[in-house]
């Protein structure tokens, strides 16, 4: 497990995590430039408003994100719907061009022991005709292939993106209860008398 310091907004943390140093700095400078953009908006608001606010960002980039995901995984699935029915037709296109070959072949040998010319170049012309099907066929089937692949690639992304948003989240939460405890030591130091009560 990696412990590393971080500062947000001028404070030092320790993050653990099972993640790279570079990754929890990433998490970290987010949430520093979350927390800082909202200060900054209003300076009249306290540390620990600014982590709540920061919190609710992050929560809506992460159900946004989460949003996009999932439109993504739908369309993805569709793809692979459209794949799998070019597969499909290549397939049975290929066994009906073999059928053809083979007639052709028969054809072919019969053309010596006869002259059925106009048999042959009509089978000729459909396997021609059946073979420029194939190819147009095959080369939408790649090209599916190809956008099925950039489509996984950014399924990546998408995942990657949802699991930094929570642990921005969770990072939030511990500086939440942070700065709710240190405000409660800055509340008993502007108020001893508070504490002379409760004796």
């Amino acid at each position: 497990m990696n412990i590393v310091t971080v500062k947000i907004n001028g404070i030092e943390y320790n993050l653990k995590g099972d993640e790279r140093e570079e990754y929890l700095h990433k998490v970290a400078g987010y949430v520093d430039k979350k927390v800082k953009n909202i200060l900054e908006n209003n300076r009249k608001l306290s540390t620990s408003s600014a982590a709540i606010l920061s919190a609710v960002n992050v929560v809506d980039d992460m159900f946004k994100k989460q949003k996009e995901y999932e439109e993504f995984i739908g369309k993805l699935n569709q793809m692979e719907k459209v794949q799998n029915s070019y597969v499909e037709q290549m397939e049975a296109l290929k066994k009906q061009l073999n059928h053809m070959e083979q007639y052709n072949a028969e054809l072919q040998l019969k053309l010596k022991n006869n002259s059925s010319n106009q048999q042959v170049e009509q089978l000729q012309q459909s396997v021609k005709k059946l073979t420029e099907e194939l190819k147009i066929t095959q080369e939408t089937a790649q090209r599916h292939m190809k956008e099925n692949s950039v489509l996984k690639s950014e399924n990546k992304e998408f995942k990657f993106q949802l699991q930094s948003a929570k642990y921005k989240i969770i990072d939030l939460q511990h500086k939440l209860v942070e700065n709710q405890i240190n405000l409660a030591k800055e509340k008993k130091q502007k108020h001893p008398f508070l504490n002379d009560s409760t004796k």
